[in-house]
C-alpha cells in the first residue's frame, strides 16, 4: 500500500514509519518544513494515487502544558485537523486514520470509558482544550463521509509512553514526566515531589503497541463510523506508576505528593472489546516490560533526550 503519513518525525510516527515499511508499505512522511499543516496543504502529485492517509500530527503536552496553552493548543490543533480533511477531500485517498485521545471522552463518569460514551458529558475541565480538538475530528469523520465519500478510522489511544517521547517537563505526558524527575533524582539526590496525590488511575500503552493497531487498522479495516478505543484496558494508580520507575531507576529517597496541585480526572481506563473484535488478538506490552524498555532507550540518550521540545 501507498500510505502518507503526516506527524511522521513525531513521537508516535518515529516508531510507526519504520513498522509500516517493515511490512512491505511504501511510506511517505514529509516534514513540517516541507508540508505546514498549520495552513491549507497544497495538491501534489505524489499524494494521487494514496491507498491511506495516518494522521498523527498534533500540538501536545500534558496536562500543565494543557492548562496553560489552551487557546494555543485548541486553534493549532483545530487547524492541522482541517487542512488533512480538506487535503484528502481534494486527493481521495482509499482511507483516513487519525489518532484521538481519551480526553475527548467525558471527564467526569466511574466506569471504563466505551466508544458510546462520546458526546455524552462535558470534557474534564484540565485537558478540555486539547480533548476538544481530538472530539472534533469524530464529527468530521461524519460529516466527510456523509458529504464526501471519504472512508475513514478514528482510533483513541490511552495515555502513550515509551522511546521517543518528550521528556521536558513543561510537555511531557505523565510517564515520560516520571522517568525524568526519578533519573534527575538519581542523579543529583534529594527528593522527588510530584502532582497531586497519586490517586487517578491511568491506562497506559507503550507507543509500538499502538503503531501495531494503527497499522492493522490500515490493512484491515474500510471506514468505521463510531471511533476505535486503542489500549490495553487495564487501569494503574499514579501511585503504582511511580513506585515501579521508582525501583526500575535505583531510586532510594522520599516522594512526596503534593496534594494542592491538580490531580486531573480520577480515572481514566478505555473497555478495548471492540478493538479486539475488528482488530484481532493483541497482547500489550506489560508496564514494567514497557517501563524496562523505554529505561533502557532513554538513560543513554538522557541528555539529548531532555531537550528535545
Amino acid at each position: 500500500m501507498r500510505i502518507l503519513v503526516f506527524g511522521g518525525s513525531g513521537f508516535l510516527g518515529s516508531r510507526l514509519v519504520p513498522m509500516l515499511a517493515g511490512r512491505g508499505h511504501e511510506v511517505m512522511a514529509p516534514r513540517s518544513a516541507e508540508v505546514d499543516l498549520l495552513n491549507p496543504v497544497p495538491e501534489r502529485d505524489d499524494f494521487r494515487g494514496i491507498d491511506a492517509v495516518i494522521h498523527a500530527a498534533a500540538i501536545y503536552g500534558g496536562m500543565p502544558f494543557d492548562i496553560e496553552h489552551q487557546a494555543h493548543v485548541l486553534a493549532s490543533n483545530t487547524r492541522i485537523n482541517l487542512n488533512v480533511f480538506e487535503l484528502c477531500r481534494r486527493i481521495r485517498p482509499g482511507k483516513l486514520v487519525t489518532i484521538g485521545s481519551a480526553c475527548s471522552y467525558p471527564g467526569y463518569v466511574d466506569h471504563d470509558l466505551c466508544e458510546n460514551d462520546f458526546f455524552q458529558g462535558p470534557l474534564h475541565s484540565t485537558v478540555e482544550c486539547h480533548g476538544f480538538s481530538k472530539l472534533w475530528m469524530v464529527a468530521a469523520h461524519r460529516a466527510y463521509r456523509a458529504t464526501y465519500g471519504l472512508a475513514g478510522v478514528h482510533l483513541v489511544p490511552a495515555n502513550l509512553y515509551g522511546p521517543g517521547d518528550v521528556y521536558q517537563l513543561e510537555r511531557s505526558h505523565v510517564v515520560a514526566a516520571l522517568i525524568k524527575r526519578y533519573t534527575d533524582a538519581v542523579s543529583n539526590g534529594g527528593t522527588v515531589e510530584l502532582m497531586g496525590d497519586g490517586s487517578p488511575v491511568r491506562e497506559l500503552l507503550y507507543i509500538d503497541d499502538l503503531a501495531e493497531l494503527i497499522i492493522r487498522s490500515v490493512e484491515r479495516l474500510e471506514h468505521e463510523d463510531v471511533p476505535i478505543n486503542a489500549g490495553t484496558g487495564k487501569g494503574h494508580q499514579i501511585r503504582q506508576l511511580a513506585s515501579v520507575i521508582a525501583e526500575q531507576t535505583g531510586f532510594r529517597g522520599a516522594t512526596r505528593w503534593n496534594p494542592e496541585m491538580a490531580n486531573g480526572a480520577p480515572r481514566k481506563v478505555m473497555d478495548v472489546t471492540r478493538m479486539q473484535q475488528l482488530l484481532g488478538p493483541f497482547e500489550p506490552i506489560p508496564l514494567e516490560a514497557g517501563i524496562a524498555r523505554t529505561l533502557e532507550w532513554y538513560l543513554p540518550r538522557k541528555e539529548a533526550a531532555d531537550l528535545r521540545a
